[in-house]
């Protein structure tokens, strides 16, 4: 979806070289996409690559494929990216090499059915006198910048989060094959749309379901492009032309079934779901501030955290009014844009479609992911793109001699950001690399910040550095002081006989635990029973009292 300004509007962009193919264009799309991401192949398992990936029995074998494709171990298995772990799980074992070379191809796909979308949007017949003449450069420059973006590192360099790569590969896939069915018809008007883009289009669709939740959009995205871009015979309404499409509308909207059968499958298995923190007012009011971090993001990707679940929640309109008065106000313009059938209205919808699964009214426990950006991302860019575009035009149709005509300009403009978003992103990957760093980087902004603490603790365990685990499991329960930090921690000592640290752990987290929370909490009374089931299995008196520490 591509944006374009008043049809009264007579400025003229200034033209960028026409004489780029397709398919060289594609490639270079392709290249550029792996040159960002080629030192992710470094990166290391980290935090739910371990349990669903690396630890997960399932993906132990691959036959019958469906127990990999519903059976997670702590939390839900989206089908298709599950399989695809445990087939990646038969090829390479437990080396993240291999694993992040199927991200990257994901990622490129992504990147190539997103360059072909926005080409064949710039040259529907509703934007095909504005931008019809670049359509391929634009789009390549559009689809690069996107692809290298540092804010897409969480997507394709965190392993785990092929779910959501994968999610957004269908889902633009799925666009792209419905922009290709619409500009077919337009071509041939009065003729039927073709079938196999539209099948194509649905059978994406069903793939993106089956890959996570938050593609439950993708149906309303196809439609809004219908909305904006799709072709109308003479004299024929939208509702009417839609009506006779009845036969691919039917089942791309029946794709939803996929998703109520996933969460009926497995509805207790999504544990961000179970932190009744926030109603759903407040997380709406929280999402304000979210969105427009993300936008900052966006255009000035520095201070990126791999975890926010530190984000402070909004306890009053008052509290973020400037924010949610922003929001609102895109909202209202996009919605008016969307009406007046505008289409760089089509802009906002794909950004505020692609958000609103997870940040809309639905509380979850993270406030705060930059991997939700994915998609959403592609409306920012080519907003941005084609804005600096018409307002160099406007700029130079009123004074010439501010702004060089030179068409080479542009792409060299784009290549300088691109060369720069490319360093950023190799910069960001180098962070997943260590497990330490990695945790380090989210606690230089977040000291306080709970999975981080718990989870270098667990690294510092894991190389012998006792105290220093016990100091940050201290830590991790500032926010959530319940939280079975040092059980867990002592679980991996109680499994490796190594009862007296277990021991130690125990008693250190029980005397915190029962500090913060009194001695009737249930995680202390939790805590006391797991550390009298190793006294027991340490030969120690079952009279010794178990609240007193070393």
């Amino acid at each position: 979806m591509i944006t374009t300004p008043s049809s009264r509007s007579r400025e003229r962009a200034p033209a960028l070289p026409g004489a780029l193919g397709v398919r060289q264009a594609a490639l270079f799309v392709a290249v550029i996409t792996c040159v960002a991401f080629l030192n992710s192949f470094w990166g290391r398992f980290v935090f739910d690559d371990v349990h669903e990936i690396e630890r997960n029995p399932s993906m132990e074998r691959l036959l019958p494929p469906w127990n990999a494709m519903f059976v997670g171990n702590k939390l839900p298995a989206r089908p298709l990216p599950y399989l695809t772990f445990a087939i990646d799980h038969a090829i390479w074992g437990k080396k993240p090499f291999g694993y992040h070379g199927v991200n990257l191809l994901v990622h490129v796909i992504a990147a190539l059915a997103l360059f072909h979308l926005l080409r064949l949007t710039l040259g529907s017949p509703r934007l095909r006198g504005r931008w019809g003449d670049r359509a391929v450069p634009l789009a390549m420059v559009i689809a690069m910048i996107w692809a290298v973006h540092p804010l897409q590192t969480q997507a394709v360099t965190y392993i785990y989060q092929r779910i959501e790569s994968m999610t957004g590969m269908f889902c633009l896939v799925s666009l792209a094959c419905f922009a290709q069915a619409a500009a077919t018809a337009a071509r041939s008007p009065g003729s039927d749309w073709p079938r196999s883009w539209l099948a194509g289009s649905v059978a994406a669709a069903a793939a993106a379901m089956a890959s996570k939740e938050s593609a439950v959009s993708l149906p309303l995205l196809i439609l809004a492009y219908d909305w904006f871009f799709g072709p109308l015979p003479a004299g024929a309404s939208w509702f009417a032309a839609v009506r006779r499409r009845g036969a691919f509308y039917l089942p791309l909207f029946a794709t939803w079934g996929i998703i109520a059968l996933q969460l009926m499958l497995q509805a207790s298995q999504y544990q961000e779901f179970d932190q009744e923190t926030l109603t759903p007012f407040a997380y709406a009011l929280t999402q304000a501030g979210v969105i427009l971090h993300y936008l900052r993001l966006a255009f000035w990707p520095v201070g990126q955290c791999f975890d926010s679940s530190g984000w402070p929640a909004a306890k009053s309109v008052g509290q973020v009014l400037p924010a949610l008065t922003t929001i609102l106000v895109l909202l209202a313009i996009t919605a008016l844009g969307a009406v007046w059938r505008r289409p760089w209205a089509a802009l906002g919808v794909l950004f505020f479609l692609a958000l609103a699964p997870t940040s809309s009214f639905m509380p979850i426990e993270s406030v705060a992911n930059e991997h939700r950006m994915y998609l959403a991302l592609a409306a920012v860019v080519a907003g941005a793109v084609c804005g600096a575009i018409t307002l160099t035009a406007w700029i130079a149709a009123r004074w010439p001699g501010i702004v060089l005509r030179d068409p080479r300009l542009p792409l060299g403009i784009a290549g300088g950001v691109i060369l720069l978003l490319i360093v950023a992103t190799q910069f960001r990957n180098q962070v997943y690399g260590d497990v330490t760093r990695f945790w380090l980087d989210v606690l230089r902004q977040d000291d306080s910040n709970q999975r981080a603490n718990w989870s270098l603790a667990g690294v510092c365990d894991a190389n012998g550095q006792t105290e220093i685990a016990l100091i940050l499991a201290e830590k991790a329960l500032t926010r959530r002081p319940a939280a079975p930090v040092f059980r867990s921690l002592a679980e991996f000592h109680t499994k490796a006989g190594e009862y007296a640290t277990a021991i130690r752990m125990l008693r250190r987290g029980l005397e915190v635990q029962r500090a913060a929370l009194g001695p009737d909490h249930e995680a202390v009374l939790g805590i006391k029973a797991d550390l009298a089931a190793v006294l027991r299995l340490a030969g120690e008196p079952q009279d010794r009292e178990p609240e007193k520490a070393d």
